[in-house]
């Protein structure tokens, strides 16, 4: 239930019903080395296929070359307030970007019609992962669809060039990740050692890679480190059980006046 306005103003009292009417195949399979926008995946085709009921929804969609794609980000992590982009090295508010990780995770993509087969629509530029569920299409209309000139905000600033997606906003236990602080989701992966250890092999994975690095991966590496060297884990089970993983809890480290700190939220 969301109060809108205030006092006197009005609430939302219902949850909204979202049903797929299909799925889009591509040939990403993982977040890592997925295009994070479809100009940067020109190149990439897939299929969209929707359910054989709304085949006839499709007719006269040959005449347009490009559509708008609508579909949920159904393997993204939990939503934040602030979010590192991609193509950037500090955190923004999250409805300043399009990461993936969002209250209601719904993606939008334009993409290239290649050729309609009954239900199935060939395309290219997808930027999304196989087996996406599909909410809705609408055609693209470069009349009103495009605004050249308009302000970019800090993405017209940036001097980041990336164009392939990491892991940062799909590391299931991950909830917050900056330089300052890892706040960790524990309950669905293991206990706190296990779940500590799971994201430090992560992150350590994302170092390596030649392709470029989670943001604020060395921070919270630092900070998981000091943290797996540091704690008592089996007191910490004792004391409480969700710690042992039995219950779903979240778990801040940060660094603090004194050096390493942790707390349960």
């Amino acid at each position: 239930m969301v109060n809108i306005g205030g006092k006197g103003g009005t609430t939302l009292k219902r949850e909204l019903l979202l049903r797929p009417i299909g799925v889009i195949r591509s040939p990403f399979s993982k977040p890592r080395g997925t295009p994070i926008q479809p100009t940067f995946a020109q190149h990439a085709r897939g299929e969209v296929i929707l359910d054989e009921h709304y085949s006839g929804a499709l007719d006269d969609i040959e005449g347009f070359e490009h559509v708008w794609l609508l579909y949920w980000f159904d393997r993204c992590g939990p939503w934040r307030h602030k979010v590192v982009p991609y193509r950037d090295t500090v955190e923004r508010g999250l409805f300043a970007t399009r990461a993936p990780s969002r209250p209601n995770p719904i993606g939008l993509s334009v993409v290239r019609l290649v050729e309609r087969r009954k239900n199935h629509l060939v395309v290219e530029g997808l930027d999304i992962l196989d087996g996406t569920p599909l909410l809705d299409i609408k055609p693209y209309l470069p009349q009103v669809d495009a605004y050249p000139d308009s302000r970019a905000g800090w993405f017209g600033a940036t001097s980041s060039a990336r164009e392939l997606a990491d892991e940062r906003f799909h590391l299931p236990e991950l909830v917050r990740l900056s330089p300052r602080e890892v706040v960790m989701r524990l309950g669905l992966r293991g206990c706190l050692e296990t779940t500590a250890r799971y994201l430090h092999r992560k992150l350590t994975e994302e170092l390596l890679d030649a392709d470029g690095t989670v943001a604020g991966a060395a921070a919270a590496l630092e900070l998981l480190s000091a943290f797996l060297e540091q704690t008592d884990f089996r007191a910490a089970r004792a004391a409480d059980e969700e710690l042992a993983g039995r219950k779903q809890a979240l778990v801040r480290i940060f660094r603090g006046a004194g050096g390493m700190s942790w707390e349960k939220l």
